[in-house]
């Protein structure tokens, strides 16, 4: 069984997924979470101005320009991580 995502992986997944638009069933299913833990992911993400809700007629959730830059921040992060980790076994399997 795979590690547990925290609240920060769990919001780029939302807003990742959430770029061209989408509504709040595929958003459940493609980030695999329910519907009552989407809700509070969605509002603490409008609430921060990271998503934004758009009624034409349905009700679509699409990542604000604020969103795409913790997308970006994240890709960053997680790239120089995964890095320093692979680097380091690098170093440790030459020793």
């Amino acid at each position: 069984m795979g590690e547990k995502r925290g609240s920060f992986e769990i919001i780029y997944n939302i807003l990742y997924e959430a770029k061209g638009g989408i509504n709040k069933t595929k958003l459940v299913y493609k980030t695999n979470l329910n519907f009552h833990v989407m809700q509070r992911y969605i509002e603490f993400l409008i609430a921060k101005e990271l998503l934004t809700i758009e009624h034409n007629p349905n009700t679509i959730y699409k990542t604000t320009e604020k969103g795409l830059r913790y997308i970006e921040l994240f890709e960053e992060i997680t790239k120089d991580l995964l890095k320093i980790e692979y680097d380091d076994i690098l170093e440790f399997s030459i020793l």
